[in-house]
């Protein structure tokens, strides 16, 4: 009668236990790995849409007059010249990209003190350019632990415009203005 397990045995007991353990934890490295991948992916695209909605909002609180935009070169923008926006409130609003130690950060800050920063740990790279009566806004993102493939967001942004009943009726005193010879 047999009371113990025999040498070939245990080797294809531990056999299995090594593959099933090593399957396990690759697994669970590369999910980690897929969470961190998804995560700076996530942060990016959220810094992105915020800068890009900020500056929207502004540029559309604004006339194009109230615009001031000097470039770098050309027609195209880096972060180190004016480009200011005056609101209809009187706020007037700058943007900037700094230079840290840890890369790049864009800057928004209001007449009134106030001043945010975004996307400070990934930015790598801020363009914008003027052309054709838009902007367009070009930003790319990188991962600083090098884990994840770089990230690119374009945009384009539009001065205002007249809207609604702007674009079709007078005011009271335009109407008088041109009625009275």
């Amino acid at each position: 009668m047999k009371r113990a397990f025999t040498f070939a045995e245990l080797l294809v007991a531990a056999g299995i236990v090594v593959v099933i353990a090593g399957g396990v934890i690759i697994a669970m490295t590369r999910g980690a790995s897929n969470v961190h991948r998804g995560s700076f992916h996530a942060v990016a695209a959220n810094q992105a849409a915020w800068i890009v909605s900020l500056m929207r909002n502004d540029i559309a609180r604004s006339d194009i007059d109230r615009i001031i935009l000097v470039p770098e070169s050309g027609k195209t923008w880096k972060g180190t010249t004016d480009f200011k926006v005056q609101t209809h409130g009187g706020v007037v609003v700058d943007y900037t990209v700094e230079e840290l130690p840890t890369g790049k950060v864009f800057v928004r800050s209001e007449s009134g003190g106030r001043k945010q920063r975004f996307a400070a740990e990934y930015l790598a790279d801020f363009s914008l350019e003027y052309d054709a009566g838009s902007m367009l806004v070009s930003m790319l993102f990188k991962d600083p632990a090098a884990q994840a493939i770089d990230f690119e967001w374009t945009a384009r942004i539009y001065p205002p415009a007249q809207a609604g009943p702007d674009r079709f009726w007078k005011s009271l005193k335009e109407i008088e203005a041109s009625a009275t010879p």
